[in-house]
């Protein structure tokens, strides 16, 4: 009797366990629903915050357009999938029915595309509250608000309590709203904040948003950039411009621009500049005032200038057509060299007399033709080299040479 009594304490200990881990097995389940319940939502909410931010021109150019109503029309789910802003698994719904509602608004009140001061609001939440039961499961409604606000990003995620339930108060009190469902405890809802857009404090993508202070890149590079204006002072060590450029005041120890540059103020170069372009005397260039290094490479500087003989704009060295190269003292018989030209100039040479001696032939010649070097011929008609007079050089002169282009 005793042994048949103990065996019914076995088995009643026994069925009470197995109940017991049923409920925990039920409850561990409904747990794993709720976490996976919040990181859904939370991988669609970041997939609304991804669009707000990349869209953020188009959802202004709405809201201006519709004369400033401030209520913005959210994209679906779908549109999201599309845009490419929703490309994880995902349910259109939470798992214990009803569907997810998005509003996107624009704050403040009266903000404008002109002020710059618009920002995105946005909410999504569920249509029905969480029951277990029959009734609200506030404890559940905690789980998905915050396992959705691990995963959130910027977002927010609340719950409505048994105590307040017309109010959704945040995580850790993060934010309190008015609860879209009405006074319904276990209400869910995810925000970027009531008033004010969660991500306006970055820099948007599509450049709607525009810097409101001197920003600090912390000696880090920037790459890729297509036009570059500044309406002050750049001021850098080195310069380098691989496209076009337009710069008002600009002081650089080295600048490098592979581009069409314009500065319409001041440049100030601390060492040098040299012309990284090629031309040749007389070939043809553009445009005018443009600089230019000989092809020779010795260095000789030549601009484009147009020198009014039917030629049009051709590379000319700067100064003109002839380049003085040196003086000399002269008188018959003395040899002068020619000028070390640049590519494209020919040596040349000018002779003027500075004295000289008249016999009775009455006739000093001068002479020193061709492109040197030269002999210089001063004399008589008679062509003697000295005077008659007193046996002295017929003259004297100074040759100028130079070279011609």
């Amino acid at each position: 009797m005793g042994s048949l009594l103990e065996m019914m304490f076995v088995l009643l200990g026994s069925a009470i366990l197995t109940v017991q881990g049923i409920k925990l097995d039920i409850e561990h389940q409904r747990a794993t629903m709720l976490a996976l319940e919040g990181q859904n939502e939370a991988t669609l909410v970041t997939a609304f915050q991804g669009y707000i931010s990349d869209n953020f021109g188009a959802i202004l150019t709405q809201y201006t357009a519709s004369g400033n109503n401030a209520t913005i029309t959210p994209p679906t789910i779908a549109q999201l999938v599309a845009a490419g802003n929703l490309k994880q698994a995902h349910k259109s719904g939470p798992y214990w029915g009803g569907a997810y509602v998005t509003t996107m608004t624009m704050v403040p009140s009266g903000c404008t595309q002109t002020a710059g001061n618009c920002h995105v609001a946005f909410t999504m939440y569920p249509t029905t509250q969480l029951l277990k039961g029959g009734k609200p499961d506030v404890a559940g409604a905690a789980q998905v608000a915050l396992a959705g606000s691990k995963l959130a990003g910027t977002s927010q995620f609340g719950y409505s309590n048994a105590q307040s339930p017309a109010q959704i108060t945040g995580i850790n009190g993060s934010f309190t709203a008015s609860n879209p469902l009405g006074s319904k405890a276990a209400s869910i809802m995810a925000t970027n904040g009531p008033a004010t857009d969660g991500d306006s404090v970055y820099i948007r993508r599509d450049g709607s948003l525009t810097w409101t202070g001197d920003q600090n890149v912390n000696g880090v590079s920037l790459h890729n950039v297509q036009n570059l204006d500044a309406t002050g002072t750049i001021s850098t060590g080195r310069l380098t411009v691989s496209g076009s450029s337009s710069l008002g005041t600009a002081t650089a120890t080295t600048l490098n621009t592979t581009g069409n540059t314009t500065v319409g103020g001041t440049l100030t170069v601390a060492r040098t500049i040299q012309a990284g372009a090629i031309g040749a005397p007389r070939a043809s260039c553009s445009p005018l005032g443009a600089l230019a290094s000989n092809s020779d490479g010795r260095g000789q500087a030549l601009s484009c200038q147009n020198l009014n003989d039917g030629a049009g704009p051709i590379w000319m060295p700067v100064g003109g057509p002839t380049q003085t190269y040196n003086f000399y003292q002269v008188w018959n018989g003395s040899v002068v060299p020619s000028p070390s030209c640049f590519a494209g100039g020919y040596p040349q040479m000018r002779l003027v007399p500075q004295t000289f001696r008249v016999d009775t032939t009455a006739a000093v010649n001068f002479a020193g033709p061709g492109s040197g070097p030269w002999t210089i011929s001063i004399t008589n008609g008679s062509g003697s080299g000295t005077s008659n007079v007193d046996g002295g050089a017929i003259g004297t002169g100074e040759v100028e040479t130079y070279c011609s282009y």
